[in-house]
């Protein structure tokens, strides 16, 4: 029997001074990390918490949150981690979705140390968390994914990322976005620390970006949306970061402009149902877009599939589909819905249908080439609007695009100094009149989402009183 429970306990025991977290309060050893932990695990059984319950944790951006987690685990809980600034019929929606049990929304503050952080009877098989990803209705997807698949994707991106003692993690993602256990655990199955950013900080990037880099921060997981916003204060040539994408297309421009200040830029690709991440590149210098997203993982495996269900030839476009150890067990409360995207092929095994659509390049990297959602049919034509964001994106003086259609007609959002004739210019060079929008609109800032990424349906709330460019 194994989890990252007992993976963090190895470290617990091998080097209890040795710091684990650090947030604005200060920084907690791994022997007060395990001691706090322990006195949420007491807390929570004597609250009648039973194995198999589903705990709902919502907590402030602090290290109490680590220890929250690695407590309900010791309680033989699964973890649902909500995001306390959620609207409240969405966080009512979650709770009844994954079957909360108990709501753990303080915790006891840190006192004394301990020498050993205990493991209890969790086991591998055992539901770990519940994960919320967007749903197609509107309504948001309970993801349950075990310890033995948090594990496996733990251990996968270690052979990949390496970390080691003397890393420093930035804890820099809402709890409720799958990437912030990556943040936490990896750090602390190496005898790492965590370095949870406030919600003060993620607020000003400017200042998180000094906070972290006071810390001698080594690995910043960010989406690209995120990285375009702390780029103009990260210090040139700091060799030591390694600089994660993922959750969002990675253009070639951005990966250049970050290759100057990390001496390691990555792109990763994996959606919630696969455990956080399934594949991972290194991007190296000069590559053009479209970046592919790497190779699968260790252990992971990436089949790219015709409407039919069978293997494309290589090259050839078709949808994602991911078999392995770190595919989830299905949606809480949706058997339906498991049923049609967890598939049990006949010669390839379980997979998870993505919905994206992908190719294999000759030496077994994938190319991500969009969502088969975002594909639309508009006069007669078929338009892939992951395109012509990616052209727009590539003229120098726009940061971020984002292509939608509302009503029936294509619309364009850019950010950036650049002017919408000057796009439109930009796009009548690159593509086809049937694929040029004739809205554009140029935005100071795009709307975010609480996971860093554009908040699109608040882009197209703000679509009205438009004039064609």
């Amino acid at each position: 029997m194994n989890t990252v429970l007992h993976e963090v306990a190895r470290q617990v025991a091998s080097t209890p001074h040795a710091p684990a977290v650090v947030d604005a309060a200060g920084t907690r050893t791994y022997g007060e990390l395990a001691a706090q932990a322990a006195a949420v695990a007491e807390g929570l059984r004597a609250r009648g918490v039973r194995p198999g319950d589903t705990i709902a944790v919502a907590l402030p951006r602090t290290g109490d949150h680590v220890a929250a987690l690695l407590g309900v685990w010791q309680a033989g809980g699964v973890v649902v981690p909500l995001d306390p600034t959620s609207p409240p019929e969405r966080t009512r929606f979650q709770r009844e979705q994954a079957q909360v049990t108990h709501l753990l929304d303080s915790v006891p503050p840190p006192r004394g140390s301990a020498a050993v952080l205990a493991t209890g009877d969790v086991g591998a098989e055992q539901c770990a968390y519940i994960m919320f990803t967007s749903g197609s209705t509107g309504r948001p997807k309970a993801v349950q994914v075990t310890h033995a698949s948090l594990l496996h994707c733990v251990r996968a991106v270690a052979e990949i990322l390496r970390p080691a003692p003397e890393d420093r993690y930035a804890a820099n993602q809402t709890f409720a976005f799958d990437i912030s256990l990556l943040e936490i655990l990896l750090p602390l199955t190496h005898g790492g620390a965590s370095l949870v950013t406030s919600e003060q900080l993620q607020a000003d990037p400017g200042r998180l970006v000094a906070w972290l880099e006071g810390h001698d921060v080594s690995v910043v997981h960010a989406t690209p949306t995120a990285w375009r916003s702390l780029l103009p204060y990260l210090t040139p040539g700091r060799t030591r970061l390694q600089a994660v994408c993922g959750g969002e297309v990675l253009t070639a421009r951005l990966a250049a402009e970050l290759a100057g200040r990390a001496g390691q830029v990555w792109n990763f690709y994996g959606p919630t149902e696969v455990t956080v991440w399934c594949t991972a590149g290194l991007v190296e210098p000069g590559e053009g877009d479209p970046l592919p997203v790497g190779r699968p993982l260790p252990g992971y495996r990436v089949e790219i599939l015709d409407a039919g269900g069978d293997p494309v030839a290589g090259g050839v476009e078709g949808e994602i589909h991911v078999g392995g150890p770190g595919v989830a067990v299905g949606y809480r409360g949706a058997p339906d819905l498991t049923a049609e995207r967890f598939v049990e092929h006949p010669r390839l095994g379980r997979l998870y249908r993505t919905g994206d659509v992908g190719r294999l390049l000759p030496d077994g990297r994938l190319h991500f080439a969009g969502r088969r959602d975002r594909q639309v049919q508009l006069g007669g034509y078929r338009i892939e609007l992951g395109e012509i964001e990616c052209v727009a994106q590539e003229h120098p003086l726009v940061e971020l695009a984002a292509a939608q259609v509302v009503g029936g007609e294509l619309l364009l959002f850019a950010q950036g100094p650049v002017t919408a004739r000057a796009l439109r210019k930009h796009l009548a060079a690159h593509l086809p009149i049937s694929m040029i929008p004739p809205r554009i609109e140029v935005r100071a800032a795009f709307p975010l989402t609480v996971t860093k990424k554009i908040d699109r349906v608040a882009l197209v709330a703000s679509a009205t009183g438009w004039e064609k460019t």
